[in-house]
């Protein structure tokens, strides 16, 4: 899995450093999601701790670091993680079941058949 430049500054930063901070991550290399490049990493097998810490202020912030065996390794401890589909299977099957009532005029045992071929086909794809 290719990392993004942010993701790549972030592991970095954490081989170098003990942890990082959205503030800290926005600060010095201007990754203003800080989460999401986390989420980057956690998909490309990094093993990364987060920490809940609240300021001075009372106000809580999330700190993330390398674990140990992670630090130890300049490769990812996990293998990869495919990225999750961005539509539930139910989801995408209502809208196409839509598309084709409206678009194709499909309706009754046509419409349940094309319905449940798409299915299908959704299925054997994975």
């Amino acid at each position: 899995m290719k990392l993004s430049r942010q993701a790549n500054l972030i592991v970095d930063h954490l081989y170098n450093n003990q942890h990082i901070t959205s503030w800290q991550a926005e600060g010095v290399y201007r990754v203003r999601r800080l989460a999401s490049r986390i989420t980057e990493l956690n998909r490309a097998g990094y093993d990364i701790r987060k920490e809940r810490c609240e300021d001075a202020t009372g106000q809580s912030y999330t700190r993330y670091s390398f674990t140990r065996a992670q630090k130890r390794r300049s490769t990812p401890v996990h293998p990869q993680t495919p990225e999750q589909p961005r539509f539930l299977l139910d989801r995408l099957i209502d809208l196409y079941r839509t598309y084709c009532a409206k678009e194709l005029g499909l309706g009754g045992d046509d419409l349940d058949t094309e319905t449940e071929d798409f299915r299908r086909f959704l299925q054997e794809a994975k």
